[in-house]
């Protein structure tokens, strides 16, 4: 395709200048200027993003780095807490499950066993499902968010990016912490972790953390609470260094909710012309029908959101230097169970239950080194799951009759079979990937990457629409469709290139190609005879990194073109949601993250994007209606992706007479409108908002405690984090999900 000369010249110029400023202001510069100390210069993270050690400031790629110091400073918890944190970054959800969007390239089925755009990691293991990016950050030493596609060293489902928590290591000596956190609704949050040698060659870590909070909202119908959280989560890591070459490090975690978080809500009608009220008011509470409940984050129904889910795994990491570089072997095994069940959005008259349960093994080897002129890395990668995932709805006999839909006979419990979708799906994946870096000179290089992969997805899996009679639990009736099992395999090839200069010390500008992949595949229930194609983004990107008046301003900025193919998109044939290749699209945007300290104590951090994504084809009926004749929606926004978003925080550090200190904070982020359907429809969105967070902390003379305070959202603002369309069948109710009220707190951590 044709990049527009005019978004060239946009992205030159920006980086020209940048470049100008910094040309002239580091001739202010001298060596002892870049060696101030931390009070006079903004500390620089290294990170493992093109997995291999390097400070971000000189990385030729668009990454946002926090320290496990950093997430604590702003309370962010987990990936809903991050995103207003990181440029592009948007966070969504659909039950209990995680819509990460970077840069417009986000996750927006809802069908069993789908896979998002947005690659997981915790210690270079790949999480597949997108339920464990819910699970929560603890004891976490740094958190990486790459942006733009990641097709050669992640691999698949990269396309938008990848998100790294790397967790810590054990230590030498013996060290530890405890913070204990008490906020409103009833918030105890403790979390903790120990490390010391158990000899000489063996050391050890062991953290845990616990949640119970009261929930933010109230089942009427019931009189408990919905939207509260109990959790509790636990992480050994063993450490084994028989030489001074080989490191073996054993990890294992788990992960436990029960509780009744994740529901789905009633946000009002899609289409308010079509269906002005939700059909099951219109019947008593026997017919299985509900009121409107007080507020949006209150039920009223005879159902309780039930919120099940079990992850854990372990790891083997082996690490061994060579004379000429460093093999690195990563063994892997995660499980994960969940099953999520509330009222659909129309009182008790659609129940719905979603559930996934999958198993996945990995296997990578990596080779990787660094040399005066070149510096490489290269490896192989397995990868298998099977998963076994499917939607239950039962459909109120009275709420069929309402709608003309029978008659239908009278049931033992007031319901039909309704709709139910899942089955059995197994991908494999085989791939080989390289990358290398010419030091052309000391200031230029020039990388080159390639990733060749092979997939194959096989799935068997059935679906019905039944309203003959249930009994409790749903039996699957004898309407059920099962087809013959089916089988699809793919290739992928996915290049990169990036031609950087180191024009002053620590500052950097680059620019890169690099194209990203999605799997494709079957969606389980869908019955497809045929599995939907991969995805394919090329990138054209470019960007600046640089160190400003002796250190004390870092600036990162970048600009980016995507060609966007073949995008998945979920449409209804029938009843059954599918996916298909149904869209091409096109993103550009640049987006800014600078660091500075403009007095003693006194630091600022802002980040921002603008973001255009735009379909440049998609030819649907309206699916959030299911009806109506197929139209071209080229034009409209992409889902999760907001044209403005931004973010500020001010901190100052008072030192008091004691050589304690006093630290204060406040941030305030904003987005735009954000669509959550591709049709554009505002009843199916978030208006632009803004939201203010703030905290005073104490840090002891010895830095081995501190207390603080603090308050997110102070505004209490309501917004919605995802919504979607219900069926006719639920009279095209919205299913909102909805993002914290104000929270505000205390805590106290004491480290040894």
């Amino acid at each position: 395709m044709r990049v527009s000369s005019k978004y060239f010249s946009a992205t030159c110029a920006v980086i020209a200048i940048a470049m100008g400023c910094s040309s002239s202001l580091y001739a202010q510069t001298d060596a002892a200027a870049q060696a101030a100390d931390d009070d006079t210069s903004i500390g620089d993270i290294i990170v493992t993003a093109q997995k291999s050690e390097e400070k971000l400031s000189r990385a030729p790629l668009a990454v946002t780095a926090l320290t496990g110091d950093a997430l604590a400073k702003n309370h962010i918890t987990d990936a809903a807490s991050l995103a207003a944190s990181v440029p592009s970054m948007n966070f969504g959800m659909y039950g209990g499950t995680a819509r990460l969007a970077i840069r417009g390239v986000g996750f927006n089925s809802i069908n069993a066993g789908a896979e998002g755009r947005v690659a997981y990691y915790t210690d270079g293991i790949y999480f597949s499902r997108p339920a464990t990016a819910l699970s929560g950050f603890y004891d976490v030493a740094r958190v990486e968010i790459l942006r733009g596609p990641q097709g050669t060293l992640y691999g698949r489902n990269a396309t938008g990016g990848a998100l790294n928590v790397i967790t810590a290591e054990p230590t030498s000596d013996l060290s530890g912490y405890f913070t204990q956190t008490v906020g409103n609704y009833n918030l105890f949050t403790e979390e903790g972790a120990i490390s010391g040698p158990l000899s000489d060659k063996v050391s050890a870590r062991l953290a845990v953390k616990i949640v119970n909070r009261d929930g933010y909202g109230k089942n009427y119908g019931t009189g408990n609470d919905v939207d509260n959280a109990a959790t509790q989560s636990i992480r050994a890591k063993l450490k084994f260094e028989p030489t001074a070459e080989t490191t073996i490090t054993a990890a294992f975690d788990y992960h436990h909710e029960n509780d009744r978080n994740y529901g789905g809500h009633y946000g009002g009608q899609a289409y308010p012309a079509v269906f002005p009220v939700m059909l099951s008011t219109l019947l008593t509470r026997a017919q299985l029908g509900g009121p409107i409940p007080p507020t949006v984050r209150d039920y009223d129904s005879l159902i309780d959101p039930s919120n099940r889910r079990t992850f854990y795994g372990a790891s083997l990491t082996v690490a061994h230097d060579l004379s000429f570089g460093t093999v690195k072997s990563i063994t892997a095994y995660r499980h994960s169970n969940y099953t999520d069940k509330y009222a659909d959005g129309t009182g008790d008259a659609t129940p719905l239950t979603n559930a996934e349960k999958s198993d996945q093994i990995s296997q990578e080897l990596q080779l990787s080194g660094d040399s005066d002129t070149f510096k490489w890395v290269g490896g192989l990668y397995y990868f298998h799951e099977r998963i076994n995932g499917h939607v239950d709805i039962p459909l109120g006999v009275d709420l069929l009759n309402l709608l003309g839909l029978g008659p239908i006979p009278a049931s033992p419990n007031g319901y039909v079979h309704g709709y139910w979708a899942g089955g059995i799906g197994k991908t494999d994946t085989v791939a080989g990937y390289g990358q290398v870096t010419w030091k052309i000179t000391p200031e230029l290089e020039l990388t080159g990457g390639v990733r060749y992969a092979w997939e194959r997805h096989k799935v068997k899996d059935s679906v019905q629409f039944d309203f003959s009679a249930m009994t409790t639990p749903n039996p699957l009736s004898s309407a059920l469709f099962t087809p013959a099992p089916r089988s699809d395999s793919e290739k992928s090839f996915t290049p990169k290139a990036t031609l950087s200069y180191l024009f002053a010390p620590d500052s950097t500008v680059y620019f890169t190609v690099a194209k990203g992949y999605k799997s494709g595949g079957f969606d389980l229930g869908a019955t497809q005879a045929v599995a939907y194609n991969p995805e394919k983004l090329w990138d054209y990107e470019g960007g600046i990194k640089t160190r400003l008046f002796g250190g004390r301003v870092q600036a990162n900025l970048a600009a980016f073109y995507y060609d966007y193919s073949n995008l998945q998109v979920s449409v209804i044939v029938g009843n059954i949601v599918n996916t298909k290749n149904a869209a091409k699209a096109r993103t550009y945007g640049f987006e800014g993250e600078i660091q500075a300290i403009l007095a003693p104590g006194l630091r600022l951090d802002m980040n921002g994007s603008y973001l255009n994504a735009k379909f440049k084809d998609f030819r649907t009926v309206n699916t959030d209606l299911q009806s109506g004749p197929v139209n071209q929606y080229a034009g409209n926004t992409l889902p999760q992706s907001p044209k403005w978003q931004g973010q500020a925080g001010l901190e100052y550090t008072y030192d008091l007479a004691n050589g304690a200190s006093l630290r204060f904070r406040g941030d305030v982020n904003y987005t735009s409108r954000i669509h959550f359907s591709p049709f554009n429809i505002d009843t199916i969105s978030q208006g632009e908002y803004t939201k203010f967070d703030g905290s005073i902390d104490y840090i002891g003379a010895s830095d081995k405690w501190q207390v603080g305070v603090y308050v997110k959202n102070i505004t209490d603002k309501t917004t919605t984090a995802s919504a979607v369309a219900n069926s006719f069948l639920a009279s095209n109710s919205l299913l909102s999900y909805y993002d914290p009220p104000r929270t505000y707190g205390a805590y106290v951590t004491v480290r040894f």
